[in-house]
C-alpha cells in the first residue's frame, strides 16, 4: 500500500472530540470551522438552488442558532 507523501497527518479530523481550546484564536478557529461544516451541503442536507454557501450559513444560524461557549 503506498503512502500519499502530500497528506497532512497533522489536519483536524472532525471525529476527533469536540474539546474546545483553552488559546482564544485557537478556540475562534475551531468554532468558525463547527459553523462552516454545518454550513456545507450534503446529501441529505443539499444547498438550495438559489442560495450560496454564506446565504445558507445565516439561513441557518437563524433557523437554528447553536448556544455559544462563552
Amino acid at each position: 500500500m503506498s503512502v500519499d507523501p502530500h497528506s497532512d497527518y497533522h489536519a483536524h479530523d472532525p471525529e476527533d472530540a469536540d474539546a474546545v481550546s483553552d488559546d482564544p484564536v485557537v478556540r475562534e478557529a475551531q468554532e468558525l470551522e463547527k459553523r462552516m461544516r454545518r454550513a456545507l451541503a450534503t446529501k441529505e442536507d443539499p444547498m438550495r438552488d438559489d442560495e450560496s454557501t454564506s446565504e445558507r450559513l445565516r439561513r441557518l444560524e437563524d433557523e437554528d442558532p447553536e448556544p455559544t461557549s462563552d
